[in-house]
């Protein structure tokens, strides 16, 4: 038995050392493998593929695209105006710098007097009915929280009944009185500056809502001096834009029709028609509901601008609430420009989560040249106004704006190099639609 013990002593020895061995070779082995690890990185590597842009992705500043038309600076006898942005974006920043000292609704009944604010103030004009809240916080940056969805399509400035500002953004049934910390001495200094490059301004009364000199239409008094212009047109590459909408790019089956050209992918269709009109549906969004489109402004404004979409100078012009369309337009030397075929046009419809309909025209300005084209010098503003109101053909309380635009023509296909003319004109808007004023009838 003792002889047994003895030679398992011996040999339980040996194995401790061999597996102390194997141990340490191992240590060595595992360590080497660690030094010399080189992970599979094919991957993590690989570059992102960024989409494509028709456009800088990200660099409209949205104050851009939701500022008014006009700004009007009004002193009893002595009415201004300006369509400049830069002068808009001046008044528009400083009033940006403020705190809400306290905010109201006031009734309105179609006949704001705004009796508490002087004979001076100052006006911004918009084409269109913009929510009070999403100006208030997107646009001037002030903090302001509510739930109402009221709407105003002018905002009163006054400037001189307290030493600090008071805005009232005017709507069709409501207006909202709010009470700033903006100085009003450096506005007024600001304002007074202005008024050295502005033009001579006169108001309109068209009905009963427009009595007021705090709700009268303005516009320019005399036009004789607005220049027509020509552009080469730059034209957008429809493949850029499908890569900027379409995600699937390598199963799009595109086919040629009389129409123009159609685009078939598994997430949308686009349709690319002679016009040079771009529209794509959204397959994902086609059976949804479609949201109402003053809450989804800023939606919007975002999708249009992640791909460069805003070529031109583009601003919001009019919302569609029947077929839940928003509508941005382009603009020129700080006015609108039409063109019968949408080419100036830009739309969006919302889904549920996303754009459900893009439209769009596939042009947009590149050099100017100059025009040879003798344009036909506007007439006054008077001179429109008593053309319609004595014409049979219309029913002048119908007037609820009327401006200075642009129409853009496109040259003849059969030119090498295409060229966008751009003529101005007056446009009125009669009983809700924009109507071209040409020889005392609206078309």
């Amino acid at each position: 038995m003792n002889f047994w013990m003895t030679v398992i002593g011996m040999y339980k020895d040996m194995i401790k050392s061999i597996v102390l061995i194997i141990l340490v070779f191992s240590s060595m082995i595992l360590t080497y493998q660690i030094w010399n690890f080189k992970p599979e990185l094919t991957n993590v590597d690989s570059p992102v593929q960024q989409k494509k842009t028709i456009g800088p992705r990200f660099v409209d500043n949205i104050k851009n695209i939701y500022m008014p038309y006009q700004e009007i600076s009004y002193k009893e006898s002595s009415i201004k105006g300006t369509t400049d942005s830069r002068m808009i974006m001046d008044v528009t920043d400083y009033l940006s710098e403020s705190k809400i000292l306290s905010a109201y609704q006031i009734d309105n009944n179609g006949k704001f007097q705004a009796k508490d604010i002087g004979g001076n103030f100052t006006i911004f004009d918009f084409t269109v009915d913009i929510p009070q809240t999403m100006y208030i916080t997107n646009i001037l940056d002030m903090t302001y929280k509510s739930n109402d969805t009221h709407t105003f399509k002018r905002i009163l400035i006054d400037s001189e009944s307290r030493n600090s500002i008071n805005l009232y953004l005017v709507g069709k049934d409501k207006v909202l009185k709010i009470e700033t910390d903006a100085k009003s001495e450096p506005f007024n200094e600001l304002v007074k500056q202005q008024r050295n490059e502005m033009v001579n301004y006169s108001g309109l009364v068209t009905n009963e809502n427009t009595s007021s000199d705090k709700a009268q239409l303005y516009m320019p008094a005399n036009a004789k001096d607005i220049k027509a212009y020509r552009f080469i047109a730059d034209r957008i590459d429809v493949r850029d834009i499908n890569d900027a909408v379409l995600d699937d790019q390598d199963n799009i089956i595109e086919r040629e029709r009389k129409e123009g050209t159609t685009f078939f992918s598994n997430t949308g269709v686009v349709s690319v028609n002679a016009n040079d009109i771009y529209k794509y549906n959204n397959l994902s969004e086609a059976n949804e509901a479609r949201t109402l489109p003053r809450e989804t402004l800023v939606k919007s404004f975002k999708f249009i601008s992640s791909h460069g979409g805003f070529t031109d100078d583009y601003r919001l012009f009019d919302i569609e609430d029947d077929i839940r369309t928003i509508n941005y337009q382009m603009f020129l030397s700080g006015r609108p420009v039409f063109n019968k075929d949408g080419l100036s046009d830009i739309s969006v419809i919302w889904g549920k989560n996303e754009e459900y309909e893009y439209r769009r025209g596939l042009l947009s300005t590149s050099v100017a040249v100059p025009s040879t084209q003798e344009v036909e010098k506007l007439p006054s503003a008077e001179k429109v106004r008593f053309d319609i109101a004595s014409s049979r053909s219309y029913q002048f309380e119908k007037v609820s704006n009327m401006l200075i635009g642009y129409e853009m023509k496109k040259s003849a296909d059969s030119e090498i190099q295409a060229n966008l003319l751009f003529e101005p004109y007056w446009y009125i808007e009669y009983n809700g639609k924009w109507l071209k004023y040409d020889r005392g009838r609206l078309k």
